[in-house]
């Protein structure tokens, strides 16, 4: 009876572990369906795209623009006024404007000990007065005995001389007050004036020093007016109008700025043509250098396409070019002139055509693409053609 019941309670332990084991297995092989995708509906089969996602790119358009080959030259900025000042007396220098000082047109640069030059206007004043006094007397003199009814009974000789003496008289006088005022002129270049508004860049004299006549004293630059001076070789002339605006780059500014003159004379040696731009309100600093961007050929009209679009070999350049169903197509092309960040290209892409900036580097032609806006785009062109 005992063993009956334990083969019993043993069959029952058999059929609970097998029931278990099955139950388990079972489980594991749905949650393996799901993970797998065994049960998915053939709905969803039938609408997954056949072939590889479309690869993200990012596109541009190409346009059609004008450009011409540019040039780089090396310039200097240069002023228009620049000038070492010099004495026009002698005399002892007593004061001198510092460098760095900014010097109004007819400011004074320096002064010269004025006590010579003013000796020597007082002399000739006073010179002046007593040549005056005897002009004055001569000319009594004559007129008395000149007078018409002869009383004095005066010889015609003695009247003669009396013209004579009346004569010099006068010519001593004006010759007196040129000597005054050469004197004068003289005080005045006791002060050593600016004849245009600038900056003190230089001395070439100090204060206790003896400045001869023409010895330089300072040099005097005007800040404001600038130009740009450089030098084109003559083989890359073009027939350039003046006030054309040219590119200039220097001190981490790029501003544009017309052309003044280009000195058709060139240099024997350098083979070379001075080339002059204007600068108004730049920031730029008399003496630093700038590079000039110079027109080497005529404009033209062309094809142009970001940089970025294109893709170099070692055997060929291409693009690829994104229709409206997608899809990128490989363009080889040939290049042209280039501005900024665009280049001419000359082959089979048109204006507006829309061009992979990004990405096609691993790109096959006729790999389907998105880009960002696509959406946009295609609403756009579904729009226009059903108008």
């Amino acid at each position: 009876m005992n063993l009956r019941k334990a083969i019993k309670a043993n069959l029952s332990s058999n059929m609970k572990l097998r029931a278990s084991i099955i139950l388990t297995g079972a489980l594991l092989l749905v949650l393996a369906g799901y993970y797998f995708g065994w049960f998915s509906n053939t709905s969803n089969a039938s609408q997954a795209p056949s072939g590889p996602p479309p690869t993200p790119v990012r596109v541009a358009q190409a346009v059609s623009m004008t450009m011409a080959p540019h040039t780089l030259l090396p310039g200097t900025v240069v002023s228009l006024r620049d000038s070492v000042i010099a004495s026009e007396t002698s005399g002892k220098i007593i004061s001198i404007a510092n460098v760095g000082d900014i010097i109004e047109e007819g400011g004074v640069i320096a002064r010269i000990d004025p006590r010579d030059a003013q000796q020597m206007v007082d002399q000739r004043r006073a010179e002046l007065q007593r040549l005056k006094s005897q002009l004055t007397y001569h000319s009594n003199y004559y007129d008395r005995v000149s007078a018409s009814d002869d009383t004095l009974g005066v010889p015609e000789i003695v009247v003669a001389e009396k013209l004579s003496n009346r004569e010099v008289a006068k010519a001593d006088v004006a010759s007196a007050k040129v000597a005054l005022e050469s004197a004068e002129r003289d005080l005045k270049r006791t002060f050593i004036t600016a004849p245009f508004a600038g900056r003190v860049v230089s001395q070439s004299i100090q204060t206790g020093e003896y400045a001869q006549t023409g010895a330089p004293i300072a040099r005097l630059v005007d800040i404001e007016n600038l130009e740009v001076s450089a030098q084109v070789p003559a083989s890359l002339v073009q027939p350039i109008s003046p006030g054309t605006l040219l590119q200039i780059r220097g001190m981490g500014k790029t501003l544009q700025a017309p052309m003044r003159a280009l000195v058709p004379v060139g240099d024997s040696v350098s083979r070379t043509m001075e080339l002059r731009v204007e600068l108004k309100d730049s920031g730029l600093l008399v003496g630093s250098p700038v590079r000039v961007s110079l027109p080497s050929a005529q404009p033209k009209d062309v094809v142009a396409i970001p940089r970025d679009a294109l893709i170099l070999r070692t055997d060929k350049q291409y693009v690829f070019v994104v229709d409206d169903e997608g899809r990128a197509h490989q363009r080889s092309v040939e290049l042209g002139y280039a501005q900024k960040d665009m280049i001419e290209v000359l082959g089979d892409v048109a204006p507006l055509a829309r061009v992979v900036v990004r990405g096609g580097e691993r790109l096959r032609d006729g790999q389907a693409v998105k880009w960002d806006g696509q959406d946009e785009n295609a609403k756009d062109t579904a729009t226009t053609q059903t108008n």
